[in-house]
């Protein structure tokens, strides 16, 4: 027997199935690529304003404070971006087969909310 495979059958059905165990629902990847894809905004800008010479933080607690503050601000961008771009890059790695779909949904899910800022940058 296959140690990858977890077999089943279902009530009143004369066939036994076979279901791998490293496949998982299509919701788990999406919401871990969400998750970090809503997080890289926040982690992206904090060394940015650390090594803006313009602004002088007390601490590293109002650093973050400000990148919050930030993504606060745009998070009419982010949230629809992260989420169209992670369903995406979910998609394409469950077609491709991959065995970690969370990371082309992250990959996705960041890309998506850059080009919605160049497309701002562009169109603004």
């Amino acid at each position: 027997m296959a140690r990858g495979t977890k077999l089943f059958q279902a009530p009143g059905s004369p066939l036994i199935q076979g279901r791998s165990r490293t496949a998982r629902p299509w919701w788990q990847p999406y919401l871990v690529s969400v998750a970090l894809g809503l997080l890289w905004p926040i982690a992206s800008s904090v060394p940015l304003l650390y090594a803006d010479a313009t602004m002088e933080f007390e601490g590293v607690g109002e650093l973050f404070l400000t990148a919050a503050a930030l993504w606060f601000d745009g998070v009419a961008i982010i949230v629809p971006s992260v989420l169209v771009g992670a369903a995406i890059g979910v998609a394409v790695a469950g077609g491709w087969g991959m065995r970690y779909r969370w990371t082309a949904g992250t990959v996705g899910a960041i890309g998506a909310w850059y080009a919605a800022l160049v497309l701002i940058g562009v169109f603004a």
